[in-house]
């Protein structure tokens, strides 16, 4: 199993997709190692962060799969970290923000077991996928995904996904009100449990209690 970790906004490596990692990988007799996605992690209003980090996602997960094509790909995404790699597999841009709309960066036949997403800001309203608090409200993520890129995604990837938000988080949820900046910082200690028992009927390895 190949974890490839996406953090947030200002954190430094491996940020908190780590501790849903190590949770799995103590659970599972599978071998795992992991890579960080290499990009700056800085605000994507004033910077070219998210444009670096949807390349970088695009190039090092389709090299990883090219390379050792037998392996179990887990992609754990927190926040931008989210967001970059919901758009490389998806398309990205679509708003003032993120620019003009693009088609995904990873091929269809790049093998992923798993995809996590945590505070994500694409995250979509209603969809199968959808845990956390905000499952069954009505939010969208600050950046709202264009319906071509939710058919994309949904087409390729809703059955290996699982997508967390917190209802109050200013990220996930920004139409519930204020940033709740406690609520995007809580994933880890709210899900990381229940995530990777998730993770781990997806690979086919033993749940923990």
């Amino acid at each position: 199993v190949h974890f490839v970790l996406a953090r947030g906004t200002t954190e430094s490596y491996p940020g908190t997709p780590y501790s849903l990692a190590s949770l799995v990988a103590q659970n599972t007799t599978l071998r795992t190692n992991y890579e960080n996605i290499i990009y700056p992690a800085v605000s994507e209003d004033t910077s070219d962060s998210y444009f670096i980090g949807r390349a970088a996602v695009g190039a090092q997960m389709t090299a990883y799969a090219r390379r050792c094509p037998q392996s179990q790909i887990v992609v754990l995404s927190y926040s931008q970290g989210a967001l970059i790699v919901g758009d490389a597999l998806a398309g990205g841009g679509g708003n003032s923000t993120l620019g003009k709309a693009t088609p995904p960066l990873i091929p269809q036949d790049v093998a992923k077991r798993t995809i996590v997403f945590y505070g994500n800001p694409r995250h979509v309203q209603q969809q199968p996928y959808d845990f956390g608090t905000a499952g069954v409200k009505l939010v969208q993520g600050k950046y709202p995904r264009l319906p071509s890129q939710i058919r994309t995604f949904n087409e390729r990837y809703s059955e290996i996904t699982g997508d967390w938000c917190n209802v109050g988080d200013g990220v996930c949820s920004p139409s519930e009100g204020a940033d709740a900046l406690s609520l995007h910082m809580a994933y880890a200690m709210d899900y990381d449990t229940f995530a990777a028992n998730w993770v781990l009927d997806k690979i086919n390895a033993v749940r923990f209690r």
